[in-house]
């Protein structure tokens, strides 16, 4: 019995993070709040409308115009999934604009802007509660959905404070307007540090608590470790890279395209799944210290990529706290998973003989391995798209 209780344990928990598993799509969302009118300026990456249109990208695979066609026919789309209410009353939206790419990149930094409106027919609320339920029809891959968020910047028509947040799927997010009386009156003049700050480490945590590759690499690297010395070395190692990356990809001074970071983000976690099984003596080496700062620095762009579009204007100060909130958040993600799993390799160890100890870290690299194969076919299968 004890020979398979990590990997039974392992694969329920590798379950859930597959179900939860997903690409990041990062788009932002302008709002400005008039007296009877709220308008909208949506950025929706090229990536998106191919999804949600099911036709290839620009310049892809596409039919010459067939993808200038489905970006004006996403604008019914995008009607129908975002949702704005105020006063427990959905208010109806209808379509002004569409403008084409300022510039062309990857797919995933490739943006088209739809302009809305949506009247109030009354007065103006206090607050407009969003909604957005973009791709729920179309998952990444099998039991893998696409997340999709927003930006939201949001100011009154007639002031220059502009405030901002985030928007999930399928989570409300309530946006003050400045015109009602709560709270006195007032619109927000700017995103205050304090609400910058837990804006982000919740940002950071959910990143990674929603996305299984992360917790996948982190997961092969914790199994091989033997104490919690060598544990927080390797993880320190980890945790310095994507971090140093991190902040170099959000100064602009160090990017790469989504379509080449995916691949090799998956291919981290079955190359250290592999080696925990072929090569067991490298995973107490300084090699393995070397592996996981390596890949690291990839997995650190890997993280930029939800958050470059969430800095964009900011003030610098706003910058340097949400890059260390997200640090943060990512970390309290990280710990989440790293201390409860090193405690329960804990229990299943004691006891048991160093044959059996070995059996039960190839039996759960194994099933890493597999799993970041699929992630890895996945991946390569987008990056070709």
């Amino acid at each position: 019995m004890t020979d398979f209780r990590l990997p039974a344990v392992l694969a329920v928990l590798l379950s859930a993070f597959s179900a939860w598993a997903h690409p990041n799509l990062q788009n932002a969302l302008w709002v400005s709040f008039e007296p009877e009118t709220v308008r909208l300026a949506v950025n929706v990456t090229a990536r998106e409308i191919s999804v949600a249109q099911q036709v290839g990208l620009p310049g892809a695979d596409s039919i010459p115009g067939e993808f200038a066609f489905a970006a004006e026919a996403h604008k019914s789309y995008l009607l129908s999934h975002l949702e704005l209410s105020c006063n427990g009353k959905a208010l109806a939206g209808k379509f002004v604009k569409l403008s084409p790419p300022a510039a062309t990149g990857d797919p995933e930094s490739t943006f088209y802007q739809y302009e809305l409106e949506y009247p109030l027919g009354g007065p103006a609320p206090a607050e407009v509660s969003f909604l957005h339920s973009m791709l729920k029809e179309w998952p990444y891959a099998a039991g893998t959905p696409w997340s999709v968020s927003y930006v939201v910047r949001s100011k009154r028509s007639d002031r220059d404070g502009v405030a901002t947040g985030l928007l999930r799927f399928a989570e409300t997010m309530a946006v003050p307007t400045g015109w009602g009386n709560a709270g006195g009156g007032s619109a927000r003049s700017g995103p205050g540090v304090v609400r910058i700050a837990g804006e982000y480490v919740h940002h950071g945590f959910m990143h990674i608590v929603t996305g299984y590759d992360h917790l996948l690499f982190v997961t092969a690297l914790v199994i091989a470790t033997l104490g919690f010395k060598e544990m927080f070395k390797v993880i320190l190692a980890f945790t310095v890279a994507h971090t140093l990356t991190l902040a170099l990809s959000v100064f602009d001074l160090v990017r790469l395209p989504s379509f080449l970071v995916e691949p090799v983000i998956a291919a981290s976690i079955v190359y250290v799944a592999l080696e925990n099984i072929l090569r067991p003596h490298r995973a107490h080496s300084r090699s393995r210290l070397l592996v996981a700062f390596g890949f690291g620095l990839i997995h650190g762009l890997g993280f930029a990529g939800g958050l470059l579009e969430a800095m964009e204007g900011l003030p610098r100060l706003g910058i340097w706290v949400s890059l260390a909130a997200f640090s943060l958040g990512v970390e309290i993600g990280h710990q989440t998973v790293v201390l409860p799993l090193f405690g329960l390799l804990r229990l299943t160890r004691r006891g048991a003989s160093p044959g059996r100890q070995r059996s039960l870290t190839r039996g759960a690299s194994a099933l890493i391995a597999c799993c970041g194969a699929y992630y890895l076919a996945v991946a390569l299968r987008e990056a070709m798209a």
